[in-house]
């Protein structure tokens, strides 16, 4: 009998490992909200600006980054120049859907050729959409398109690790002051 193992991914999985987790109280002990110095540390995490990623075709299915730039935060979009001289935008749902296609295939995109899932993935959008490493200048029309973005990727590498991050470290089971000789 085959042993069925669990992704990473598994919703149900997941949903019931936080469920669990809320109901044993595993979440933390003591709050200590009410004393202000124990908070005095923490901040607001602000929201990353989103991007504007245009794409234009070289060739049937080949693809290159020709320009991204910052936007409002919610409001990226890609720019999809077509060889034949149509442009199309994605933005909103339809963006949406798109990388969380390429999310979800990013084996796929991460080594296929130039087509347009695979230059998403490499793009300021695949960053967004989850990409840990850096961009790959061969997806890049010219070298300095992706320098001028570099500020923004920090900005949302920035952005993911204090969103991730405990919003303090003084709560939880070993979250009490100390009392000992050296304090």
């Amino acid at each position: 009998m085959k042993k069925r193992h669990l992704t990473i991914g598994d919703f149900k999985r997941n949903a019931f490992i936080v469920a669990a987790a809320a109901c044993m109280g595993l979440t933390g002990c003591g709050d200590n909200r009410s004393n202000n110095d124990w908070n005095a540390g923490e901040e607001e995490v602000a929201v990353p600006d989103g991007i504007v990623t245009e794409l234009t075709e070289e060739a049937p299915d080949q693809w290159k980054i020709t320009d991204e730039r910052t936007t409002a935060p919610g409001q990226s979009m890609a720019i999809l120049k077509y060889n034949d001289g149509r442009i199309d935008t994605l933005q909103g749902l339809a963006l949406e859907n798109r990388m969380r296609e390429v999310a979800n295939n990013e084996q796929t995109y991460r080594h296929g050729g130039f087509g347009l899932g695979s230059v998403l993935w490499w793009s300021g959008m695949g960053f967004m959409a989850g990409r840990m490493s850096s961009p790959n200048p061969a997806y890049y029309a010219n070298p300095s398109v992706m320098q001028r973005t570099e500020g923004w990727r920090q900005n949302v590498q920035t952005y993911r690790q204090r969103a991730t991050a405990p919003k303090s470290g003084r709560t939880g089971f070993f979250g009490g002051r100390s009392s000992g000789a050296g304090s």
